[in-house]
Order: structure tokens, then sequence, then C-alpha cells
């Protein structure tokens, strides 16, 4: 690896890592912000829905308002540069999600592909893959 892909991967790292404290905390829009709101986004939710980012930011809204905290807990990441403007990234974790009501949904080996393109100076993910197991729900006794 080169010097300057390093650099490129630290600069993505802290973004994505970014994105997984608001998502932890139910940050909605600084969640958001990480991406690219644009007519070419593309997200592929866990639901196997594919989505543009104004499906996104429903589905998200819905997800966080119902959100007391998560937690993520990494397995592996992996970052590929593919130029200077242009990286892949690839994580997979487990989530505990605990709601509002009570619930708790486990999520185990939640994997997300992300592809990150710097505009304007920033990295903002262009397009994002979701795959998931069933998640296990545990009701509020």
């Amino acid at each position: 690896m080169t010097e300057a892909e390093s650099h490129i991967i630290k600069e993505v790292k802290n973004v994505f890592d970014k994105m997984s404290r608001y998502s932890e905390e139910a940050q909605l829009d600084s969640f958001l912000s990480c991406y690219d709101n644009s007519p070419t986004f593309l997200h592929f939710s866990g639901d196997g829905k594919m989505r543009n980012f104004e499906e996104l930011k429903k589905v998200c809204t819905e997800y966080y308002t119902a959100l007391k905290q998560q937690r993520l807990a990494t397995i592996t990441e992996k970052f590929n540069v593919i130029d200077t403007n242009l990286v892949i990234a690839g994580w997979t974790g487990n989530i505990v999600a605990e709601f509002k009501n009570g619930d708790t949904m486990i999520m185990n080996n939640y994997s997300v592909t992300n592809v990150f393109k710097k505009i304007n100076g920033k990295w903002k993910t262009i397009h994002s893959h979701e795959s998931s197991l069933p998640p296990e729900i545990i009701k509020k006794t």
C-alpha cells in the first residue's frame, strides 16, 4: 500500500467511524449528511429494497425516531482505494438496537458496503448496500 493510499484510507475511515457513532447515538441529520443527496445515489437496504436518497431518509427517520440507542461491534472492515477520489468500504459487525418501547433487536453478521466519492473536498457515500441475517427481536415483557 502506498503512502497516498494510506492517507486516503485514513480520511475515509474517519468518515466511516463518524457514521457509526452517529448511528449508535441516533443522530439522524449527522448520519444522513455522510450520504450524497443526488439523483444518482443508490441504497440497498437489509430488507432487499432499493432506495434513492429521499427514500433512505424516510426509512432512517422512522428507525431513528423509534430508536433509543444501538451498539455496533465491528467484526471486520476493509477499505479498497480505487483511485484518489473513490474508495470501497466493507464492514461486518453485530448490532444491538434498543428501542424507546423497550424492545431490543439483535442483528448478527450485519454487513455494509459503501462506495465513497470525494465531492467538493468531502468524502460522501454515493452507493450503499446492507445485508443481514434475520434479526432476533426481544419483546419487552
